[in-house]
């Protein structure tokens, strides 16, 4: 009970001590002058809720969370159990003003009943609709490290909301989230395994895993094909199919499911079934989907395809593409970032000199900061445009440019530049290229004796 009485003592020696007494104190913070006394002088006292002391607070001048941890306590003081609608007020309070060391608390002591898991998943499943993602990270972890059953499509929704959330602009970090989500992927539901698919595809093309960004990509492709057969099927029958909120239409994840695989298979250099997968993306008109942006993605896969099919002629050694890919690239300058590996990869494959080419895009290749360039130009209609896949590109992009000029005996200012913004994006981003980039430094040491 000391928890108890320090908080109410508290209370009740902050009201005296600003000269109120129980009727204007009563009147000051709007709480009815019963409730009030029952609250702090009843025998046994009435329980107070989160609403009550944030009152009392406002009144006395309080700054906000203050005497919760003597709440907390007073909450799980009766053999540490807890009325839950008690407890989830106040924890959407320790939400708002981003207490996570309260909530934590809070958390702990309500797993003394883990029949409350349950309780702490659907609050965090609601804030998450509302818009919240990494304030339920919490919630998420709670349930994770107290759910029984491993089997559960809860533990598996909560790594998958943990794992979302974490992502960001470093690599290896992101790396980490996704080996600690990819085996419960499979339990999710499917309108949650598009996205989660989508995003471990992401994470593995920036580390260049190029098998595992084909087996997800065809898992991908199983899920999303799924859904719009049934869809399809509904649609025939006269029958409502509502699919849950994803982040984005289903014809996106089908279409991705197609094109990462083709950029597998072109890193791969496996052209042929490069392809293959080309064709799929190239032309969606015949995915029907009542989507209202439905034709705007056809159009933007149409429009990536026209790229991707220059990208394997300039890498199969088809010279006379470079010009029209050039002038291409004047009338969307959007598209130089992307493009620029695959044209260096392809320069050092067959020879060519793109030097002119690089000297008109040196503010793109070098920007001041890396990140905030590329959140600068981000664009949703890219598909899959995230930070990380921008860095990985500029890391890449860094490597083959140092071979460039390292195949052309050239150990001037131009390589110097380019092998600083290599080190220092490894160092920044993605650490688990320095084995690749020692190698290289080992090369070019050769060069510069």
């Amino acid at each position: 009970m000391d928890n108890l009485v320090t908080l109410r003592t508290e209370l009740e020696q902050e009201i005296a001590r600003q000269g109120y007494s129980l009727s204007s104190f009563s009147k000051a913070s709007g709480i009815n002058r019963g409730i009030l006394s029952a609250t702090l002088n009843g025998n046994p006292p009435k329980p107070m809720s989160i609403n009550q002391l944030d009152r009392m607070s406002i009144t006395l001048g309080k700054p906000e969370g203050w005497l919760y941890e003597q709440f907390i306590e007073e909450s799980f003081s009766e053999h540490g159990k807890a009325n839950w609608r008690r407890i989830r007020p106040l924890l959407l309070r320790c939400m708002e003003i981003r207490r996570n060391d309260l909530i934590e608390r809070t958390l702990y002591l309500l797993m003394e009943d883990p029949n409350h898991v349950g309780h702490v998943f659907e609050l965090a499943e609601e804030q998450v609709q509302a818009g919240a993602t990494v304030e339920t990270v919490p919630f998420y972890k709670c349930v994770i490290e107290n759910e029984r059953n491993y089997q559960s499509e809860r533990l598996a929704v909560s790594q998958y909301r943990v794992f979302r959330a974490s992502l960001g602009h470093n690599i290896e970090e992101n790396l980490k989230a996704a080996l600690a989500f990819e085996p419960f992927r499979h339990r999710l539901p499917d309108y949650l395994k598009l996205d989660a698919l989508l995003k471990l595809t992401i994470v593995n093309y920036t580390i260049r895993s190029w098998d595992n960004v084909i087996q997800l990509s065809q898992e991908l492709y199983q899920v999303s094909n799924h859904i719009h057969k049934q869809k399809l099927h509904a649609k025939a029958n006269k029958k409502d199919y509502k699919l849950p909120f994803t982040e984005r239409p289903l014809i996106v994840y089908y279409g991705q499911s197609q094109l990462m695989q083709f950029v597998a298979n072109e890193h791969l250099e496996e052209y042929e079934q490069a392809r293959v997968h080309l064709a799929k993306f190239s032309d969606l008109h015949w995915f029907e989907d009542d989507h209202p942006e439905n034709e705007k993605y056809i159009e933007r896969f149409n429009f990536f395809a026209m790229f991707n099919a220059l990208n394997l002629e300039i890498l199969t050694g088809n010279k006379n593409k470079l010009n029209e890919y050039f002038e291409l690239l004047k009338k969307y300058p959007e598209e130089v970032l992307p493009s620029l590996l695959i044209i260096i990869k392809a320069a050092n494959t067959h020879g060519y000199d793109i030097d002119h080419f690089l000297t008109c895009y040196d503010d793109i290749i070098y920007p001041d900061d890396i990140k905030n360039y590329l959140i600068s130009n981000l664009d949703n209609d890219r598909l899959y445009y995230e930070v990380s896949v921008g860095i990985t590109r500029y890391v890449n992009i860094y490597y083959e440019l140092a071979i460039y000029h390292c195949d052309r005996n050239m150990y001037d200012q131009k390589l110097e530049k380019v092998l600083y913004a290599l080190e220092a994006s490894v160092e920044k981003y993605n650490r688990g290229r320095i084995m690749d980039c020692l190698n290289l430094f080992k090369k070019l040491r050769e060069l510069k004796k």
